[in-house]
């Protein structure tokens, strides 16, 4: 598994290409949608996201940052999931499947840039949690 080490609070390297902040926003907007009505993951989201408006601007700057390299967001994405009690891999699973799904028709044209950075991001999170877990 890659480690993935964004460095997502400083601007700068090269914005992806044919990705816009509107494209973002409604990647982000449809993506928590589709997470909010599943019934796995949907219970988990809803029990710890207090104010969703806040959440999905949040998450907007993250994509924003990691795909346009704008710097604007800042967080500490490890720590929020390490508070998360029970969280399994069959979790990032299906995050990972709705994301893959929502990618292909919100932004089909750039879907493999966000599904790579998923894949990526997600595959670290399970390795540094399964890690932190058992040791």
């Amino acid at each position: 598994m890659v480690a993935v080490n964004l460095r997502l609070s400083e601007s700068g390297g090269e914005p992806e290409k044919g990705v816009t902040q509107d494209q973002i926003s409604e990647l982000v907007d449809t993506f928590y949608e589709q997470v909010r009505g599943d019934d796995l993951i949907g219970p988990i989201f809803d029990e710890h996201v207090r104010d969703w408006d806040h959440h999905l601007e949040k998450m907007k700057r993250f994509w924003s940052s990691a795909v346009l390299r704008t710097g604007t967001y800042s967080g500490r994405p490890m720590e929020a999931h390490r508070r998360l009690p029970g969280l399994e891999r069959r979790h990032f699973d299906r995050w990972q499947s709705i994301f893959t799904r929502v990618t292909d028709d919100v932004v089909p044209d750039t879907a493999h840039v966000f599904q790579d950075l998923g894949r990526r991001m997600g595959a670290s999170m399970i390795m540094r949690l399964l890690i932190d877990e058992d040791g």
